[in-house]
């Protein structure tokens, strides 16, 4: 067998791959391109890499979807909606990071509450002091990965009710106002996302948060 009829076989499989790929999961063009010419390294990552979070698309599928009913006049126009799409997805990139870090052995509370009370004991209150402002800022990254998972979870429900409730507003447009709150409600959560970037940035600094 030929050098050429191996390169030959070796790109009809990557382009079978690829093929199989684009069916499945629709991977971006440079993803695809990639898999193609180093099917052998490539193709393990892509299937076994976790699926990128829907919610930025959920939400703007949302909007589009109550833009099309008797509450399009309350919705945030096509610039805003792509503002929030994007505080969305930096909000879900960010738990995704704190669930990283935090699952890194060094970040473990329990062992850093263990190391600041065996320095307390051996008399080294400086070192001890330090150990125990490790504790609480573990402690407020720990609290501040449960505050994203909260307040996401709470868009991705209210997401699914705008969808609902757009379609009860076709067949019964009185009830028109209740879901012009529920519009705002879901906006507010989402802008609120700021408050949650800008708490994680004082600890990041290392400055009090409250």
């Amino acid at each position: 067998m030929t050098l050429e009829i191996l390169g030959i076989g070796y790109l009809g499989v990557g382009a079978a791959i690829t093929a199989a790929f684009a069916i499945v999961r629709r991977p971006a063009l440079v993803d695809a391109l990639l898999l193609a010419g180093m099917w052998p390294l490539y193709a393990p990552f892509l299937l076994f890499a976790r699926a990128p979070d829907s919610r930025e698309a959920e939400l703007l599928d949302a909007l589009a979807r109550a833009a099309a009913s008797p509450l399009a006049g309350v919705l945030p126009d096509h610039e805003s909606a792509r503002v929030l799409a994007r505080q969305l997805r930096d909000a879900v990139a960010r738990l995704a990071e704190l669930d990283v870090v935090l699952a890194r052995p060094d970040f473990d509370p329990a062992a850093a509450e263990v190391r600041a009370g065996e320095l307390e004991a051996r008399g080294a209150a400086a070192a001890a002091a330090t150990a125990r402002m490790r504790v609480r800022t573990l402690g407020q990254l720990r609290g501040l990965r449960e505050r994203y998972r909260g307040d996401l979870d709470e868009v991705r429900e209210l997401m699914s009710q705008l969808v609902t409730q757009a379609e009860l507003v076709r067949l019964e447009p009185g009830v028109t106002q209740a879901s012009t709150e529920l519009v705002r409600e879901l906006v507010t959560r989402v802008e609120g996302l700021g408050d949650l970037f800008a708490y994680q940035e004082a600890l990041r600094h290392g400055e009090p948060a409250e």
